[in-house]
């Protein structure tokens, strides 16, 4: 779909080949990811308020965001390495991405265990992260995770405002268009 139909209809916008810049994409899916971690938050408040008999399609918006975010977030990063790391170097490409996926993986658990103990309470009632969830807090657990995110896209913002991208047809002079 973004193929078919994205693409083109952001080529006559833009008029860059690939619609829109490696960079650009990449912020695309980290803008997306904020939204994902605030429609979870919404979602999860609603779930609290209508109790146990919530419908699962309710699940639907924050799943689909989330693959979007994905899609857009590590798509671009791949195809940015490849593109933008030295020929001679394109299997390194391959390893940082999986090597980003791997500390990343260590950050959400060490996030989760903060959390935990963060929120832990003197008086006996749970963490925001309880095995039941109409005891914890989860709603709140996300919209820290959106501020995280956040934080997250600011950084890579500044970050991609000073790149400058190799010469090649698409990306030259890429990143006026921030």
């Amino acid at each position: 779909m973004y193929d078919r139909f994205v693409v083109p209809a952001l080529r006559r916008f833009t008029g860059r080949e690939g619609g829109i810049t490696l960079l650009q994409r990449i912020g695309v899916g980290l803008v997306l990811s904020v939204v994902t971690m605030l429609v979870s938050a919404a979602v999860e408040r609603r779930r609290r308020s209508i109790g146990p008999l919530m419908p699962w399609f309710w699940l639907v918006p924050q799943q689909l965001l989330a693959g979007l975010s994905e899609a857009f977030g590590a798509i671009g990063q791949i195809e940015f390495y490849y593109r933008q790391f030295p020929e001679n170097m394109r299997s390194v490409a391959g390893a940082v991405t999986f090597l980003g996926i791997a500390v990343a993986s260590y950050a959400s658990g060490l996030m989760v265990t903060v959390v935990h103990r963060a929120t832990r309470r003197r008086d006996g009632r749970p963490d925001w992260l309880a095995q039941d969830l109409d005891e914890g807090r989860v709603d709140l657990f996300y919209l820290v995770t959106a501020a995280l995110a956040a934080v997250n896209v600011v950084y890579f913002m500044a970050c991609a405002r000073w790149y400058r991208f190799k010469k090649s047809g698409d990306d030259a002079h890429a990143s006026d268009d921030l």
